[in-house]
């Protein structure tokens, strides 16, 4: 009895020696990885379509272990540069770190699918997307090839070329004031009347018009010069 009473007594003092792990999670990202899921975080709110890339410049060891008793703070000026630099504050020990880092984002842009001549008025054809880092790009680029269809290239450009806002504009194909046709399908017929339309409007934009014969003003998408379609595109 004596000798069970002893045996129970020693398992007890064993189980109470082995170390209870704590609560608290244990910190385990440096420096650099907080800054990179900061720099992630920012850019991608800035620009959801991207697909972002943060490259942090290493730290020395320690710095980049750096001890800090709460939360870092980073403060962070998101710009169009490539490169940038990020501040990390800690206030309790208070310390300062500048962090460097490079930012990518890269996104399908319109470029052009073969050399173009001034005058050419885009079609579908003329447009491919292509993936760029758009961060290095200097000026305005499009994303999507619709905003481009019906417009007129301003000067020639090669293939593979990407369309800036300044390569580009409108054909007007109705200036207001115009005689224009107004067609309308019913069926396999399509009737035309005709009216004065009412503002400028390029292919495919929606344009009012007044109705000769009636005298209402009605809704038509431009189809071809001097030719609405209330039927749409």
């Amino acid at each position: 009895m004596k000798k069970n009473i002893f045996s129970t007594l020693i398992t007890l003092i064993a189980m109470l020696a082995v170390p209870v792990k704590g609560t608290q999670a244990v910190e385990t990202a440096s420096l650099t990885q907080k800054a990179q899921h900061y720099l992630e975080e920012q850019y991608q709110k800035i620009n959801p379509m991207a697909r972002t890339i943060v490259r942090v410049s290493p730290l020395a060891t320690a710095l980049d272990s750096r001890r800090c008793n709460g939360p870092i703070a980073f403060i962070h000026a998101p710009g169009r540069a490539t490169r940038t630099t990020t501040k990390a504050i800690c206030n309790q020990p208070a310390w300062t770190i500048f962090i460097s880092a490079t930012i990518e984002q890269w996104q399908a842009v319109a470029v052009t699918s073969r050399a173009l001549s001034k005058g050419t008025i885009l079609g579908d054809s003329d447009i491919y997307l292509k993936e760029f880092d758009t961060k290095s790009l200097t000026s305005p680029y499009f994303t999507n090839p619709g905003e481009l269809i019906g417009r007129e290239i301003k000067r020639a450009v090669t293939s593979n070329q990407i369309i800036s806002a300044t390569l580009v504009e409108k054909k007007l194909l109705i200036r207001k004031g115009d005689l224009v046709y107004i067609e309308a399908n019913k069926g396999a017929m399509t009737v035309r009347m005709t009216g004065t339309a009412q503002q400028d409007g390029s292919l495919g934009e929606q344009i009012s018009v007044i109705n000769s014969r009636s005298g209402k003003q009605v809704y038509g998408y431009v189809k071809s010069q001097g030719i609405i379609s209330v039927n749409g595109h």
